[in-house]
């Protein structure tokens, strides 16, 4: 299935809601996220996925085929090619804010102690199928 779209996004919620280890670390978390593709021509629509999260389980996944005027707690935005590495495990989540391979926007104090979830986040969107 394609990454960003709908039927990707169900699927990550139904696997994020299934994970008993996302919802152990994210028991505590409560806000939401939007997952941007950052598009190569800033002209052009950027899509994302809207997740809304508490108490480690995803409420709701909302597909936006222009994602750049949602308001979201937090929004975590990269270029196609580095969200299909990150999804191959080939990127670090944290390790590519740092390196500037993805942006973040948000309370990052708020993040950074929820890195295993954020980790757990990464590591189930990697096991639901995604076009290359």
């Amino acid at each position: 299935m394609h990454f960003p779209s709908q039927e990707w996004a169900d699927a990550y919620r139904a696997a994020l809601n299934t994970n008993a280890a996302y919802q152990e670390a994210a028991r505590a978390w409560e806000g939401d996220i939007l997952l941007v593709v950052k598009p190569a021509n800033a002209s052009d629509p950027a899509p994302g996925i809207h997740l809304a999260l508490a108490h480690g389980s995803c409420s709701a996944a909302t597909f936006h085929p222009d994602a750049r005027t949602l308001a979201s707690e937090f929004v975590y935005e990269g270029p196609t090619e580095s969200w299909q590495r990150l999804f191959r495990h080939e990127v670090d989540p944290v390790k590519a804010i740092v390196g500037g391979t993805f942006k973040v926007r948000g309370n990052l104090a708020k993040l950074m102690r929820f890195t295993r979830a954020a980790k757990e986040l990464v590591e189930t969107a990697g096991r639901v199928p995604s076009d290359p």
